[in-house]
């Protein structure tokens, strides 16, 4: 071998250890997808920590269901710095309206990817947390059929077809007793862009309401961003279509008898391509949690543009057989003017009254209460 061809194998070789060094630094300073993660189911529960069941005028019997929505921003770094203290003081206010008895009966989380972000469903003392699909999990139903071309124009370099690095952040908190649990992860290539890197999918949850004949379904979600995905829009819009339909396949293998009682959460910040086809824009029965006046909530269908402009982020739900769910009031807090803001989300507070007749026969529970 001559001198140049030496000097371009030294040089290939500088350059190989050169990015595989570059490849352990970077490795070196991900952020761990295991390290937030917090689960736990109670095996019993409190009688004294549930709502109180009430008459109604009609007769009928009901309660008051709390509910905080929150996308509490809780990214990792390089994608964000300096959230401790912010997620802190979410945390704080968590704690502080729970000890007064006026806190959230459940509270769903988005984005809580970090220690600092899950940590705040603690905060609460909740009996139950529960969270999605973690960094590892895969889909175990079919993943929904990608249109051609979809999977063969990935773009790595945006974070698609690089494996996961984080879980879904998706977590239901509560004190309710959960009688049944579902989670599943979106299929592998169901995402665009930024999105692929974290492992998002559905969670839901059957519980047990005080003296009601059925549960109520919980149900959380974080589907495809669109500009921030970092692809084209089409390309994003087609994830979300694609985890919509995932999403439909597992609350339909979820559901018990014909489409029960459920609040849903999920990504209802943009009414976007499935959110116009998918199974709640299908239900004539599914409403979205809107504003009226003040502080009253008031019912919206999905193509209702005034519901998408009010919040950034909404509870959407529909009642059952034998449960009648109906928002009675919607805050949106820690926007600027009911609080400083503490993330690039509003925190959304919504009181539902869930009612049913006088007389039905409480379902069985399966869950034991407590002896305190």
């Amino acid at each position: 071998m001559d001198r140049p061809q030496r000097r371009i194998g030294r040089r290939i070789a500088i350059a190989a250890i050169a990015l595989l060094g570059l490849a352990v630094v970077v490795w070196s300073v991900l952020p761990n997808g295991k390290l937030a993660r917090i689960e736990r189911r109670a095996a019993c529960y409190d009688p004294a920590a549930l709502p109180k069941v009430e008459t109604l005028a009609d007769g009928r019997k009901a309660i008051r269901l709390r509910v905080l929505l929150w996308n509490v921003e809780g990214l990792p770094w390089p994608v964000r710095t300096g959230r401790e203290a912010r997620l802190a003081r979410i945390a704080d206010w968590i704690a502080a309206r729970r000890a007064e008895g006026n806190g959230p009966d459940i509270l769903i989380l988005h984005k809580a990817f970090i220690p600092e972000a899950s940590r705040t469903s603690l905060a609460g003392n909740y009996r139950s947390i529960m969270p999605g699909p973690d960094r590892d999990m895969a889909r175990v139903t079919p993943a929904a059929t990608a249109p051609e071309g979809f999977l063969g124009s990935a773009h790595w370099w945006k974070g698609e077809a690089v494996g996961k690095w984080l879980d879904s952040g998706l977590y239901i908190a509560t004190d309710l007793p959960v009688v049944a649990a579902r989670v599943e992860a979106f299929g592998h290539d169901s995402c665009g862009g930024y999105d692929c890197l974290a492992n998002k999918g559905g969670l839901a949850l059957r519980i047990a309401l005080p003296g009601a004949p059925e549960p109520l379904i919980l149900f959380n979600t974080h589907r495809n961003s669109r500009e921030p995905a970092g692809v084209p829009i089409a390309r994003a819009e087609t994830a979300h279509l694609l985890q919509t339909r995932e999403n439909d396949r597992m609350l339909a293998d979820f559901d018990i008898g014909n489409r029960p009682a459920m609040i849903a959460a999920g990504d209802f910040n943009n009414y976007r391509a499935g959110d116009r086809s998918g199974r709640f824009a299908s239900d004539p029965a599914f409403r979205l949690a809107g504003k009226a006046a003040g502080f009253a909530a008031r019912a919206a269908p999905m193509t209702d543009p005034a519901a998408w402009r009010q919040a950034y982020d909404l509870l959407g739900y529909r009642s059952g057989d034998r449960l009648d769910v109906a928002p009675v009031s919607v805050a949106t807090l820690f926007d600027g003017k009911n609080g400083p803001r503490l993330s690039d989300h509003d925190a959304q507070y919504v009181v539902f009254r869930i009612s049913w007749p006088n007389g039905a026969q409480p379902m069985p529970n399966p869950v034991p209460p407590c002896h305190i």
